[in-house]
């Protein structure tokens, strides 16, 4: 793969990630592992993004809680190498079932929790509002659960929803 292409989808994905709230080093080692074709050990991982050993290791520890790295052997190598999880709506999916037990689920209950201690205050419009809240939540998690429940089921309900994927 042409360099300039590495480089700029590295530098891409970085950036985004960045604005997801994803540390710039773990996007852009996903980047690089997800546009090159072979596995990476962790000294060229280092070498080639230019970061410490252990700052890529961490990252690629990080990674492997995401589901979206693998680790692998290479006959006849002792190290250890990586590369991206293969199928790319594998890892979309692996993204949000995580995003969602990182950030989704610690809110709604959050909103729960606020609501059962509100449920005691004489003034009912935080309690309406915390309800509401709650009554959402519950409907996206719900939708979560079916969209997650497996990659055929999210493919065949995105078709639904948008025709051809």
């Amino acid at each position: 793969m042409n360099q300039e292409i590495v480089d700029r989808f590295v530098e891409a994905w970085g950036a985004m990630g960045s604005l997801w709230g994803i540390n710039p080093s773990v996007a852009r080692i996903h980047a690089l592992l997800i546009i090159t074709e072979r596995p990476w050990s962790l000294d060229e991982i280092g070498e080639r993004l230019t970061i410490s050993k252990s700052n890529a290791s961490m990252s690629l520890k990080e990674l492997r809680l995401w589901k979206v790295v693998r680790q692998v052997r290479q006959p006849g190598d002792r190290r250890e190498f990586y590369t991206c999880e293969p199928d790319t709506w594998q890892m979309l999916f692996s993204i949000i079932r995580e995003r969602k037990r990182r950030e989704f689920d610690p809110i709604l209950e959050q909103v729960r929790a606020s609501r059962a201690l509100a449920e005691s205050e004489p003034d009912g419009i935080a309690v309406a509002r915390l309800q509401q809240m709650e009554q959402m939540l519950v409907s996206f998690e719900k939708l979560a659960g079916r969209f997650l429940a497996s990659g055929e089921h999210a493919r065949s309900l995105l078709t639904f929803l948008l025709g051809r994927v």
